[in-house]
């Protein structure tokens, strides 16, 4: 009862709303826990209700994971993005369990009476998410930076970086599973003059970035018009609902930057800004900055021996 519970708040917030929010990650979670907690210990006598048991634990775990496999049953998540989630969605269930627990110690014997807080924070749910909705304030821009040392000069790196370039297939465990990388890339010109960055990502989408920044051995700039879908979801349906896989992370532009160092070494830095509408931002950062990272060190790591070995 509980999972479908959960089920049903977080698609509202995801299918109605189509908002990905501290509604849906923190607060939904939040009342599967308080709603866990209550019905554990409606047929309980007033003295065998305690503080908060290890049994309430595992039934709080096992609401939350029903609601998360009903998200994936249903079409609306998948797999991937579940997983990503589950850990913040652990933690709130688990402190909307320990507020309910202590709810129904406050409102001492009568079993039902913490049943109309639950059926409150219910009827309050879709108000809150609309409210949130409409003052959510855009995303803020974020940059991820990752560097690098080759033994090469500024001349041998340029020379590596503009060439067109396949990256080893070899990747973690993330992108194998669906999260989108790139497989090549390379520079042309377009028949207005234009340079651009071609990329080819996992998946076979191919993205067209204009570069808006040319300096030799120094720097290379493009902008990214559109993103490509960040993930192919694991789903045991061919196509899922999820709108968060479109528009919700948007890439800006890529910046690759070339510093010589003594030695006849380089400093080579790779720079994405992005921004995306999914919070809390502070924890769905930590996931984002990683990956980017991760592609960042792949594409630095190429360019690096292929400089080295030239």
């Amino acid at each position: 009862m509980v999972g479908v519970l959960g089920a049903v708040l977080m698609a509202i917030s995801t299918q109605q709303f189509e908002s990905y929010g501290w509604t849906l990650f923190i607060f939904s979670p939040f009342v599967c826990g308080l709603a866990a907690s209550v019905l554990y210990n409606l047929p309980k006598p007033a003295d065998q209700r305690r503080l908060f048991r290890p049994a309430l634990a595992v039934v709080t775990t096992l609401a939350l994971v029903c609601t998360m496999l009903l998200l994936i049953a249903s079409r609306i998540e998948g797999l991937i993005c579940v997983a990503m989630a589950f850990p913040v969605g652990l933690v709130m269930a688990l402190i909307g369990a320990g507020v309910g627990q202590l709810i129904v110690l406050a409102l001492g014997t009568d079993s039902r009476r913490p049943l109309p807080v639950l059926a409150a924070l219910v009827l309050v749910y879709p108000a809150l998410q609309s409210y949130e909705s409409r003052v959510a304030p855009p995303p803020p821009l974020h940059a991820v930076i990752t560097r690098r040392v080759v033994q090469a000069s500024p001349a041998r790196v340029w020379a590596a970086l503009v060439q067109p370039v396949h990256y080893p297939k070899r990747v973690g465990l993330l992108f194998r599973a669906g999260v989108a990388y790139p497989t090549r890339t390379a520079l042309s010109i377009t028949s207005t003059g234009q340079r651009e960055l071609t990329v080819a990502y996992s998946g076979n989408a191919v993205a067209h970035l204009p570069l808006t920044r040319w300096v030799p051995a120094r720097e290379l700039q493009f902008r990214v018009p559109t993103t490509p879908a960040p993930m192919r979801e694991l789903s045991p349906y061919p196509r899922i609902h999820a709108p968060h896989l479109h528009g919700y992370f948007r890439v800006r532009t890529g910046t690759f930057r070339l510093q010589p160092l003594p030695g006849g070494r380089t400093l080579l830095e790779a720079r994405t800004v992005y921004q995306h509408s999914i919070g809390p931002r502070n924890y769905w950062q930590l996931w984002s900055d990683y990956l980017l990272d991760d592609m960042h060190t792949r594409v630095l790591t190429t360019i690096q021996q292929q400089a080295e070995h030239e």
